[in-house]
């Protein structure tokens, strides 16, 4: 049975990028009207065969004009640069357009690969070309399906549904920038639809994935065939929603 993870997260912002060429309207790297909003690894499985990877995310930009260009300068092999337009989502409530981006799909060999993306980010709108390219160190994902060395990148994202995957119930993995040792994460969940739903707790795992970012995990115990979720983050009296872009996170397999 193929599984399908449909995991877009909301909550994150920057992106960059190294340029192998210049133009005389090139802005200042790093400019606030553009920002990678996360990026992560994305593995791909069909009747549990890898069939490989590529990189996924989300950049935020300002609405200078109607008509622009977001789009994704990417490398596999730190040789060959190549770049993939990305498409508008929707507009956020701070007034930035959301945009959703995807690079080719990377095959494996089955069995074993290695994933390694370095990307910067640039946006062309009324003549000019703005960059996010990480404070000019470009954004880079790399690691090897047995060991992740860092394949998620966090920006103006605070949190990321990172994983999903069912095991007597829906497991999942979140992760977080906010090191706040107060705060409170609950995910809230239902398998009809909504005419009803659940709360259960995320718990902090005792290892840190990545560097700089928190690793929770969330196991939902009840059998289904779809579920739908959104985390639920309390701290400092505050509390917070990420809902996919209101949207939800669905699995179902």
């Amino acid at each position: 049975m193929k599984k399908t993870v449909k995991l877009l997260m909301s909550i994150c912002l920057s992106l960059a990028m190294m340029m192998s060429f210049f133009s005389f309207n090139i802005q200042a790297a790093d400019d606030d009207n553009v920002d990678l909003y996360y990026a992560k690894i994305n593995t791909v499985v069909d009747h549990g065969v890898l069939q490989g990877w590529n990189v996924v995310g989300k950049i935020a930009v300002k609405n200078l004009a109607y008509r622009k260009n977001v789009v994704v300068h990417y490398t596999y092999d730190n040789k060959t640069w190549n770049d993939v337009y990305a498409s508008y989502l929707k507009t956020s409530t701070d007034g930035y357009e959301i945009w959703t981006f995807e690079t080719p799909l990377q095959p494996s060999n089955d069995f074993y690969y290695e994933y390694n993306c370095q990307f910067a980010i640039k946006y062309e709108v009324n003549g000019q070309t703005y960059w996010d390219n990480n404070n000019t160190k470009d954004y880079l994902l790399k690691g090897f399906n047995l060991r992740s060395l860092q394949g998620d990148v966090l920006n103006k994202c605070q949190l990321l549904v990172d994983d999903c995957y069912y095991i007597n119930g829906l497991n999942g993995t979140i992760i977080f920038q906010d090191y706040n040792p107060t705060k409170v994460v609950t995910v809230r969940y239902t398998t009809d639809n909504w005419k009803t739903y659940k709360d259960i707790k995320a718990y902090k795992h005792p290892l840190d994935i990545y560097n700089n970012l928190e690793t929770w995990t969330f196991k939902i115990p009840e059998i289904a065939d779809k579920y739908e979720f959104a985390i639920m983050c309390q701290v400092n009296g505050n509390t917070f929603w990420d809902n996919n872009f209101d949207k939800n996170y669905v699995y179902t397999r």
